[in-house]
């Protein structure tokens, strides 16, 4: 019964014009709905602003006030009586060394390099999530049709033991045994089925009603889209790789940013002192300059400080290579194992649970077997297809995250 609505179900929603989500398709979708990328596409925008404004001059200074205004005397706070009173306007400029302004430039370029390599690993740690999530639907319903095939096993023989009992050939006890091997099928129907709903809502949370769709045939999980060499060989291409490397380049920008600190930075200011109609207007230019006299204690901490930074880099590189190399390797002994778990059930565990199966049944049609050897030979045939099902998923996964290593990668 439960079966027949989902078919009912799958055949609605395929009338009604939706077309069959295959995994490309979905991945496709995740990519294009991610809030998650459109955030980091944000950042990156921000990051490209700060490249131009970096390195730009500081903004000016407008000086306005009064000079030498008397406190004191019958001319206190007359400003135009004292021939020292001026009232003035100014304008003063920074003018940071160019080896700071290269640096700042540089700096913000690295930054949006950065955020640019995030992008690329986001993009790629997305796709591969999406692709996990749609595998995990598709071999979870598989599981269930194979729960379903065993109850409708379970219904039919339950159809035809009125009539058995009838004839004698079967008992009352065989009935209790089959209704209770059926309610115990059921109930795995219906934990199966809060695993598929879980792996939907899941694939949901990436790509929102496109999930709603019934799901198409899965891709060829036995070959990548590189060879094997090559996937052990462009270990450092990866993107998440790829955001280190930027990250150690923005730690050594940074490195020059401080070390252009022990060069003098400068200002100009001009400013014009209006004195008349009783003394003469006065014209002021003055120049100062930075005296990074104490470089020990102020920027070689800096230089110092930058220095440690860019070390740690280097070593969260090398680190995050260390493991990633780890994974993808383990990632092909998981294919492996799973490639010959599946060939040895599809070789020799499945023809043995189909022969046992077609024993207990010709025993049980010719009444020398019993309905309880017949009943655990249709368990088996179930729990070895369920097997590999589990081997076939395991074996997906790892075609997964090996096959998206690169976000551009092309399907195989």
């Amino acid at each position: 019964m439960k079966h027949a609505l989902l078919v009912v179900l799958t055949a609605a929603a395929t009338a009604a014009g939706a077309q069959p989500l295959s995994l490309e398709d979905a991945v496709r979708a995740g990519v294009a709905q991610s809030p998650r990328l459109a955030a980091q596409r944000h950042s990156l925008d921000a990051a490209g602003e700060q490249v131009v404004r970096a390195a730009q001059l500081p903004d000016p200074r407008l000086k306005l006030g009064i000079e030498n205004l008397p406190l004191t005397g019958p001319d206190k706070y007359r400003y135009d009586r004292d021939f020292m009173t001026a009232r003035t306007v100014g304008w003063s400029q920074e003018f940071p060394n160019s080896a700071k302004r290269e640096a700042r430039q540089l700096r913000a370029e690295r930054a949006r390099s950065v955020e640019n390599a995030t992008l690329a690993m986001q993009e790629t740690l997305l796709r591969r999530d999406v692709a996990l999530s749609w595998l995990a639907l598709h071999y979870a319903q598989r599981a269930q049709e194979a729960i379903q095939r065993l109850a409708r096993q379970f219904d039919l023989q339950l159809e035809s033991l009125p009539a058995a009992i009838a004839r004698g050939r079967q008992s009352a006890a065989d009935a209790f045994m089959l209704r209770q091997g059926l309610e115990q099928v059921n109930d795995r129907a219906i934990e199966q089925a809060r695993t598929v709903a879980k792996a939907r809502i899941m694939l949901a949370s990436w790509i929102a009603e496109e999930a709603r769709r019934p799901l198409a045939e899965p891709p060829d999980t036995t070959r990548f889209a590189h060879a094997r060499e090559e996937i052990v060989g462009r270990l450092t291409e990866h993107p998440q790789l790829r955001a280190f490397d930027e990250r150690e380049a923005l730690a050594r920008a940074e490195v020059e940013l401080a070390s252009s600190t022990k060069k003098s930075d400068w200002m100009l200011e001009v400013g014009y002192g209006q004195r008349r109609p009783y003394f003469d207007n006065m014209l002021t230019v003055m120049v100062s300059f930075e005296l990074p006299w104490q470089a020990g204690r102020r920027q070689d901490r800096d230089i110092a400080s930058r220095l440690a930074e860019l070390e740690q880099a280097r070593a969260m590189r090398e680190d995050a290579r260390r493991m990633h190399e780890a994974e993808v390797r383990a990632e092909l002994a998981d294919f492996d194992a799973a490639q010959r778990r599946i060939e040895r059930f599809e070789r020799v565990l499945i023809p043995l649970s189909l022969e046992r199966r077609a024993a207990s049944l010709a025993a049980y049609r010719g009444a020398r077997g019993e309905l309880g050897a017949l009943l655990e030979s249709e368990r088996a045939v179930t729990d070895t297809e369920l097997a590999l099902i589990q081997a076939l998923a395991e074996r997906a996964r790892a075609w997964a995250n090996l096959n998206y290593l690169d976000p551009h990668r092309s399907a195989p």
